[in-house]
């Protein structure tokens, strides 16, 4: 059970920091440190994810194995790993196509694996729902 509180720390963690990163100045030293954090965060928040099966009730979920929402993990580690790719192609080439993508999956990363996973946790049945409304 402690690896869900740890992983929901460090997710409530990501949004403030993710939000802080898309409302500053980009290209800085100060963008680029924090974004690194900030995508080891997620990179963390995805693999302890990994290791969260605990038996809930709901007929989605599978006792003992994955649910559904484990299906965010290879999204969010494939858009974190294709964004930084991008960025980099955006640094030698200078074309924009390769700046918006980075742009476009840092946002995708930050509204699915933050906002809508989080908010599928508090789906009756998962853990957060019965922590927070019973």
């Amino acid at each position: 059970m402690a690896i869900i509180y740890i992983h929901a720390f460090f997710a409530l963690l990501a949004i403030p920091v993710g939000l802080y990163i898309f409302l500053t100045k980009k290209g800085t030293k100060k963008h680029r440190f924090i974004g690194r954090i900030w995508v080891s965060l997620m990179l963390f928040i995805a693999f302890t994810a990994l290791s969260i099966t605990t038996p809930m009730t709901g007929k989605l979920f599978n006792p003992g194995g994955f649910s559904w929402i484990h299906l965010l993990i290879p999204f969010t580690i494939g858009n974190l790993v294709y964004s930084i790719y991008s960025i980099r192609l955006f640094k030698k080439t200078k074309l924009e196509k390769h700046k918006n993508a980075h742009i476009r999956t840092m946002i995708g990363t930050y509204i699915g694996a933050l906002l809508v996973a989080g908010a599928f946790t508090l789906t009756p049945g998962r853990i957060f729902h019965e922590i927070i409304f019973l």
